[in-house]
């Protein structure tokens, strides 16, 4: 069975933002996820483009369904979550 891909092909990009809504979804419990930002190394071999396309994909069904992410692109090879805004009441 080949791999599931985004329109893309961007498996790397979809496994990393699985392991992000995973992560972020066990810190914040209940709480509702607003906005996510993200530095983005242009040397991390991630895509920008592909990151917010997979992130749509993996938060349905989450708290973090409907939030914006938002991506500062660096050119170092980070790939750092730098902030969460989150609201405890939904």
């Amino acid at each position: 069975t080949p791999p599931i891909r985004s329109p893309e092909g961007h498996v790397h990009e979809l496994s990393l933002m699985a392991d992000l809504v995973t992560a972020v979804t066990n810190e914040v419990g209940d709480a509702r996820v607003h906005v996510v930002r993200l530095a983005v190394g242009r040397r991390s071999g991630a895509s920008a483009h592909a990151l917010r396309f997979c992130f749509e994909v993996c938060a349905r069904g989450t708290p973090l369904e409907g939030a914006a992410i938002e991506i500062q692109e660096t050119p170092g090879d980070e790939l750092r979550l730098e902030e969460l805004e989150i609201s405890e009441d939904g």
